[in-house]
């Protein structure tokens, strides 16, 4: 028996030592890639300052075009959009951001799938178990989503377990594309089709609490920076009814809140989109030069920029 609990202590000491040095390894490659995501999201998270950020998921990232925005409204922009992720992620984001510095103003744009409605949100974690210290708020949100998380985080390798080939990539040689903005202008032009009717969705369909208690945490947490939300068009439109809720919460704290999902001019017009989900270069810079103007109509910017 004496042996027996020797040798498991034995073991044990040894997974601890090799958890730390694994972990410490790929520590060094996540704060020092040569380019990729990994660089993308350093710099995000520790460098930008930007006067705009843009936020959501792909169709932030796609759709946002910063040259536009500085063109329009004289704003450096930055793009932050981070493809099939949402509110939790951007929240946690934003705390990492606003701890150096706040933006004079944040566009956020609403993807019903990442930010609203109920999926695993243990997909929002993967990218910032490693900014998992940073953070009080960061903790707090692990632990929201999963109590597990707390345990699991005790070993270094978990906070990096499914982004090694990422991170090692991005050491030696990346293989995803970045810019210097944030923004990825696609040329392809989805092919004449037919537009259907808007779904209706099923009476099945939840909201997802804990996305709706961060999304008003992010607007309470804004400090001095504005703060927009966006529903960026979509080749068949949308029911606005999927975002019902943030409408109601962004009405509660008079945040505006723009749908152009539906927007007659784009809606159906090949030569804006690449797919049905997604703008091409054409389409991102037509919309985003509406939007800036839009804002400056309305008195949300000024003529010369300044919120």
């Amino acid at each position: 028996m004496r042996k027996f609990i020797i040798r498991t202590l034995l073991f044990l000491a040894f997974m601890f030592v090799i958890d730390r040095m694994a972990g410490m390894a790929l520590h060094y490659l996540s704060v020092h890639p040569k380019g990729g995501m990994t660089f993308h999201r350093n710099h995000l998270t520790n460098q930008i300052t930007e006067d705009v950020l843009v936020m959501g998921s792909s169709r932030a990232r796609f759709h946002y075009d910063p040259k536009v925005v500085t063109e329009t409204t004289g704003l450096s922009c930055f793009n932050c959009g981070e493809d099939g992720h949402g509110i939790l992620l951007f929240y946690a984001w934003w705390k990492l951001i606003s701890q150096r510095y706040h933006p004079r103003l944040v566009i956020y744009d609403i993807s019903p799938q990442y930010d609203l409605f109920t999926r695993d949100n243990h997909r929002d974690l993967g990218l910032l178990r490693r900014f998992y210290d940073d953070r009080e708020e960061i903790k707090t949100l692990f632990h929201d989503v999963d109590s597990t998380e707390k345990l699991k985080m005790l070993s270094l390798m978990y906070r990096y377990n499914s982004s090694f080939t990422e991170l090692a990539a991005d050491y030696v040689h990346p293989f995803t594309e970045t810019t210097s903005d944030g923004f990825i202008p696609v040329d392809k032009t989805i092919k004449p089709k037919k537009v259907y009717d808007k779904p209706r969705f099923s009476r099945t369909l939840t909201f997802d609490s804990l996305k709706l208690h961060y999304f008003e945490k992010f607007i309470l947490e804004k400090g001095s920076t504005k703060l927009v939300f966006v529903a960026s068009p979509i080749f068949d439109g949308m029911n606005t009814e999927a975002f019902a809720p943030a409408i109601d919460i962004c009405k509660r704290y008079d945040i505006p809140f723009y749908d152009f999902s539906n927007d007659p001019r784009f809606v159906g017009v090949p030569k804006y989109f690449r797919d049905t989900n997604h703008l091409n270069a054409i389409g991102a810079a037509t919309y985003t030069r509406l939007l800036m103007e839009k804002l400056i109509e309305e008195g949300y910017l000024k003529e010369d920029g300044a919120p």
